[in-house]
């Protein structure tokens, strides 16, 4: 637990730090949140938390998230943004939240 926790805690200061560096990426993944669903939603329907991520881009873009914590719903809402940042930063862009992207006018 203790582990979890630092690595909480280490992500949250870097989301923070990354928000104020992109603060355009930041309000453009919570308008993405806006359309998606709730920070903790897990419905059933293979998505999780706020941006609705699917286990594989979890496991892609947040492994340590995924095995300190489980899925995407039980991570705070700063970290779920953190690891929809990486995945924007490393080429995906906005294209896993397609029809959300597309109403906020970012795609």
């Amino acid at each position: 637990m203790r582990l979890a926790l630092a690595i909480l805690v280490s992500f949250v200061i870097a989301a923070s730090a990354q928000a104020s560096r992109q603060s355009w990426l930041w309000n453009a993944f919570i308008c993405i949140h806006r359309y998606e669903g709730a920070w903790n939603a897990s419905t059933g329907n293979g998505y999780y938390g706020g941006l609705q991520m699917d286990w594989t881009f979890q496991r892609m873009y947040g492994p340590e998230f995924l095995r300190a914590f489980g899925t995407a719903d039980r991570w705070p809402p700063a970290v779920q943004m953190t690891v929809a940042i990486r995945a924007y930063l490393s080429g995906r862009g906005f294209y896993p939240w397609p029809n959300s992207a597309r109403l906020c006018g970012l795609i």
